[in-house]
């Protein structure tokens, strides 16, 4: 069981990380006994020829020691981030929400045609559920696959399933970013291609720096030749005029400071992963994967040179400093000439190492989900239709979890899904859609078998109503269900259709008609409808409407308790719990 294995693996480490914290307090006692040490060494050999080797031999003694402490503590570091990892990982099979990180801000609207009802995204979603990217635009990535259904789904597949068996692989690219991120966050590739898209003034930054530079040389020999006593105080002058250029050119390097200070802190996280990737060597899915970095100029030392001229255009934190800096030389602005070549440079590389990242991402969360998930399994991108058996909803707790089976063939089918309240009839739909979706983005799928055709999925379930835009339950419905249809007749393949009850905003008469009209229309177009009801009227539509089939989930009542099998049975619902809800919680009902 991969619950056991990591408990194991979870004890294991709180051993060696106990044993390292025990060698780290010895370090600790060691410094200061060192320190002390060479303190009164210095003292009782300061009088004599020696004290300046004393002193030397104290330093060298006491930094030889405070390394070797790093070492330990680098250590402990590491085996707390790789606990955290494994901490995750446990989390993610219980489904403890509270245990998980956050839900990332994904790029989704709130008008999506199915994304909010599937709870693909959100704050208890599929995506936060499976999200172990460590760079925003991973995370965007795998929200983007399961809520678009890119083309691509069998090569995506293929990059998935070669990660599945190498968690040590993943693993090690969430100790790295973590490890190496100082901000303990995700790194943030919008800044990259925000600097990238930076317009550049190549031309008057050149020509500024071309005429400070001559300023500042003339302005050193004027000096140089006052302090000889050859001339006099001209370098007064040529600093005035040095000053007012680079005074008037403020806007071309002002914004320096805080772009190098951001630039190397997420450069600080992405490097340690670019690296490792470059040296990897693994299943050929994922070499064919790598390749853009494999080429002869690794992408690791570049972003090195880029995090070299960040920490050398923000090293003077000092605003004394800064000023003795750019007063000898146009320190800022020779910087931003430097930063902006090497910007130019990377304008058609950078995205390319990113994307090769953030694919690899959001591959490695769908992976991880497989390795945890043993019974998830690769459905089959072929065929006509949709076939499950064994289907789950990833969401719900394993101990928790009822599985059904689904067969329907797409070309008209309409499945009209009855049952009683709390019966499991919403929970199915959303089950159905998420399989779709977790298929098309190439993953593994909570059954034991799913066989889809290339779909295009809409529904209409979470409905929400609108005060602040005078939008009416009934009105938001109808706008949902009216963009549904559209899309149904437009699509050039087969469609998937998830409807949670049909016009339940407005009164009996009207819903019916309305609803029989439209499952009429969806019964004549080429895809697979799955409509939850408790309308015990639609189910007749099974009688004289060819492609209608009904099928329902039961409830019992015992000992004044309502139990459920949430299991799918043929036909339409023969029960109601309605009344019998009511009458347990004290409402009166009719006799």
């Amino acid at each position: 069981m991969a619950m056991d294995h990591l408990k194991r693996f979870v004890a294991r480490l709180d051993l060696r990380i106990e044993a390292l914290e025990r060698v780290s307090q010895l370090y600790s006692w060691i410094r200061l006994g060192v320190f002390l040490a060479g303190l009164a060494a210095v003292l009782v050999w300061w009088d004599s020829d020696g004290r300046w080797g004393s002193v030397v031999a104290a330093a060298a003694a006491f930094l030889m020691v405070v390394r070797l402490h790093d070492r330990v503590l680098s250590g402990l570091t590491r085996l707390r981030t790789y606990r955290r990892i494994k901490e995750l990982r446990i989390a993610r099979i219980r489904r403890d929400w509270d245990g998980l990180p956050p839900a990332s801000d994904a790029p989704v609207p709130s008008d999506h045609p199915f994304a909010w009802d599937l709870d693909l995204v959100g704050p208890r979603s599929v995506h936060r559920l499976m999200d172990t990217a460590f760079s925003t635009g991973g995370s965007h990535l795998l929200a983007e696959w399961l809520t678009s259904a890119p083309p691509g789904a069998r090569e995506r597949q293929r990059l998935v399933r070669s990660l599945v068996r190498l968690t040590a692989f993943c693993d090690r690219i969430a100790l790295l970013s973590t490890v190496f991120g100082k901000r303990g966050d995700r790194f943030d590739s919008s800044v990259l291609s925000v600097w990238l898209e930076r317009p550049v003034e190549e031309r008057r930054i050149r020509g500024v720096l071309l005429i400070l530079s001559g300023l500042a040389a003339v302005t050193a020999v004027l000096a140089v030749l006052h302090l000889l006593g050859v001339a006099g105080p001209q370098w007064a002058f040529s600093l005035t005029a040095y000053a007012a250029v680079y005074l008037m050119n403020g806007r071309l390097y002002g914004h320096l400071f805080d772009e190098a200070e951001t630039l190397h802190s997420e450069l600080e996280k992405l490097r340690p992963v670019v690296r490792y990737l470059e040296r990897y060597r693994g299943p050929r899915p994922l070499e064919e994967h790598l390749a853009p970095f494999r080429g002869e100029r690794p992408p690791s030392r570049v972003l090195r040179r880029v995090m070299w001229l960040a920490v050398a255009a923000s090293a003077q934190k000092s605003e004394v400093l800064r000023l003795v800096l750019n007063a000898i030389a146009p320190w800022d602005l020779y910087f931003t000439w430097r930063l902006n070549r090497v910007r130019l440079q990377l304008r058609d590389d950078l995205p390319r190492w990113l994307d090769c990242v953030f694919k690899l991402e959001a591959a490695a969360s769908l992976a991880t989900f497989a390795a945890l998930n043993p019974e998830a399994t690769f459905p089959g991108l072929e065929g006509a239709g949709f076939e499950a058996e064994g289907l789950g909803h990833p969401l719900i707790p394993r101990d928790a979890l009822v599985r059904n089976d689904l067969r329907s063939e797409a070309g008209g089918k309409v499945v009209l899904v009855t049952g009683s309240n709390m019966s499991g009839k919403s929970t199915f739909l959303r089950a159905v859609g998420i399989a779709q979706a977790m298929a098309a983005a190439g993953g593994p799928v909570d059954a034991a078998s799913l066989r889809s055709a290339p779909l295009t999925w809409l529904s209409s379930m979470d409905i929400r109503d609108s005060v602040t835009d005078g939008i009416s339950y009934f009105y938001a419905e109808v706008r949902r269900l009216g963009a549904m249809m559209r899309t149904a007749r437009s699509a050039e393949g087969a469609c998937l259709v998830l409807i949670d009850e049909i016009f339940r905003g407005t009164n009996n008469r009207e819903r019916l008609e309305g609803s029989r009209a439209i499952l009429r229309e969806l019964a004549g177009l080429n895809c697979l409808a799955l409509v939850a009801t408790h309308d015990l009227d639609l189910v007749r539509l099974e009688e004289s409407l060819p492609g209608v089939r009904n099928v329902h989930f039961r409830e019992e009542v015992s000992g004044g308790r309502m139990t459920f099998d949430y299991l799918l049975h043929d036909g339409p619902c023969p029960t109601t719990n309605a009344l019998k809800i009511m009458a347990l919680e004290g409402l009166p009902v009719p006799d």
